[in-house]
């Protein structure tokens, strides 16, 4: 379950750093490092939910913390990460 609480979180953080440059969350953002903190088992059957918000970052890069709950609002994992805009023109 590790692998996949740390993929959720992930796009949480990146979808959030989208967020702040496109209102449609289709900008591409680069995950430059990320740390994932378990704090308690996932049941099966239980719904998680990951939300992330940016704590700081400047013109080029974005700090971005993220916490995963399930349903009855138990604290899973967290993460924080480090986030760069992906360059979609071409380079010459």
């Amino acid at each position: 379950m590790g692998g996949i609480a740390t993929a959720v979180l992930d796009n949480a953080m990146g979808a959030t750093a989208s967020l702040t440059v496109d209102p449609r969350g289709r900008s591409p953002f680069l995950t430059i490092s990320m740390s994932t903190q378990f704090l308690a088992p996932a049941h099966v059957g239980k719904r998680v939910t990951a939300a992330a918000r940016v704590t700081g970052g400047g013109r080029s890069l974005l700090f971005i913390a993220a916490e995963m709950h399930d349903e009855d609002g138990r604290l899973i994992a967290t993460a924080s990460g480090v986030f760069k805009r992906a360059r979609t023109e071409p380079e010459t």
